[in-house]
Order: C-alpha cells, then sequence, then structure tokens
C-alpha cells in the first residue's frame, strides 16, 4: 500500500516530452485502428472500401514509430541482438554505452539534417500522395524533428553513462521508471 500524503515528484522535462510523444502515437494508433476497422466493414459487407485507406495507413505509421522514437531512444529500449555482451566485462559497459551513446549521437543528428533537406525539397516540388494528395513535407519535417529529439535524448545519456547511471548501466533495474504522476 502506498502513503495517501505521499509527495509526488514534479514532473521533469522528459516526463513532458515522454507523454506528448507517446500520447501522439497512442492517438494516431487509435485513428489508424478506427480507420481499418471503417475499412473492413466498408469492404466486406458493403463492397466499398474506404477510399485512400492505404495512403493515410503510411502516413500514419510514419508518424507513430518517429513520434515513440525519442523516448525509446533515452530509455535505450531499442530492439537489439547481445551477441558481444557475454564476452564484454561488466566493468566497461558504462564506457562502451558512453561510446555508442556519441557515436548514435552524431548518426541521428546527420539523420536529423538529410531529413530536413529532403522536406524542403518535397515542399520545393510540392510532393504528394497520389490519391488523397495529402503533401509529404509536413510529415517529413516531423521525421526531421523527432530525429534530432532523438539525438537530443542519446545526447542526454552521455552523462548518465559517465555517472555510471546510464539506462543499461550495471546493477541498474531494467525496467523503466515509474511515472512520477501517475
Amino acid at each position: 500500500m502506498t502513503d495517501g500524503n505521499a509527495v509526488r515528484k514534479k514532473p521533469t522535462a522528459t516526463d513532458w516530452l515522454r507523454w506528448a510523444t507517446d500520447g501522439t502515437s497512442s492517438l494516431v494508433l487509435f485513428a489508424m485502428m478506427a480507420m481499418t476497422c471503417v475499412d473492413v466493414v466498408g469492404r466486406y459487407f458493403f463492397n466499398s472500401p474506404l477510399d485512400g485507406a492505404t495512403e493515410l495507413t503510411q502516413l500514419m505509421m510514419g508518424v507513430i514509430i518517429f513520434a515513440v522514437l525519442p523516448t525509446v531512444c533515452f530509455r535505450e529500449e531499442h530492439i537489439s541482438v547481445d551477441l558481444m555482451d557475454i564476452w564484454f566485462p561488466e566493468r566497461l559497459i558504462n564506457s562502451r554505452q558512453l561510446v555508442i551513446s556519441i557515436i548514435t549521437t552524431v548518426a541521428m543528428s546527420a539523420v536529423a539534417w538529410r531529413v530536413w533537406i529532403v522536406a524542403e525539397r518535397t515542399t520545393e516540388y510540392g510532393d504528394s500522395t497520389e490519391f488523397l494528395a495529402i503533401p509529404y513535407a509536413p510529415i517529413y519535417y516531423f521525421v526531421s524533428v523527432m530525429c534530432a529529439f532523438s539525438a537530443i535524448a542519446f545526447a542526454c545519456n552521455i552523462p548518465r553513462y559517465i555517472r555510471g547511471q546510464g539506462p543499461l548501466s550495471p546493477g541498474r533495474d531494467p525496467s523503466p521508471p515509474e511515472s512520477s504522476i501517475m
């Protein structure tokens, strides 16, 4: 049981970012689920599928994936194959993760920069989806900004590993931290 008089921790910037990105991803996922239900019912019961459902699904998938990417990067919850972990000494894990965090910060920054350039080019050309004519540029800008936030999330892990308190540091609980409000 918890004490009803327990003091709640004030939300941090990372809490707000996580709530915003996770919330965005959840809302778009719900919209995609509803759209798919309407499409399936229309297709099989009324022989009239939802026009543009494929295009909307593609755009929504991009938003879902990239909206949650900064949170995944900050927590280091990526899908990974740990082939070398059994041979890697535990005392060097923080050093390894520090180097990986630096490399991924630079790489994700480069991805954000290049996607921004593609978004600008897409804006100039006026590229849009074929059937619904939805412009691609806002999605590309969103992807670029989320990649930039992901680079910042990787950069936030650098001092954490220097202090030995990173998400994958030895002795740390691998489960995500409890929400400070909920």
